[in-house]
């Protein structure tokens, strides 16, 4: 028997992952793309470049969430990604349990 906080740390485990896809995609993209590496970057009111993706791991926005969270409001983002993520969960094994308690009493 499966224990309700197991189930609810599953779900919350895979709608993180669900969100951190978006971020991975993005980083990817950044990261595929050699042209964009070291020379595309924010011009902020600083003297500080923000270099979108670097070679030297955390220097860029999108070399990891911590940083992009630093710059961005990447956090709030993921936040209501995974909130929306966990919902879905969630209905789809209720759907799931619906049509199992469906089949099980034949109506």
């Amino acid at each position: 028997m499966m224990d309700k906080s197991v189930l609810e740390k599953r779900i919350h485990d895979k709608a993180e992952e669900r969100a951190d896809k978006y971020f991975e995609t993005i980083r990817s993209f950044f990261g595929n793309e050699r042209e964009l590496v070291n020379k595309l970057a924010l011009k902020p009111s600083s003297k500080e470049k923000m270099y979108f993706r670097t070679d030297r791991f955390g220097i860029g926005i999108f070399d990891n969430q911590e940083s992009l969270s630093k710059h961005t409001n990447w956090q709030d983002i993921r936040k209501e990604l995974v909130e929306k993520y966990e919902k879905e969960e969630t209905d789809n094994i209720l759907d799931k349990l619906n049509s199992i308690n469906y089949l099980l009493e034949g109506k």
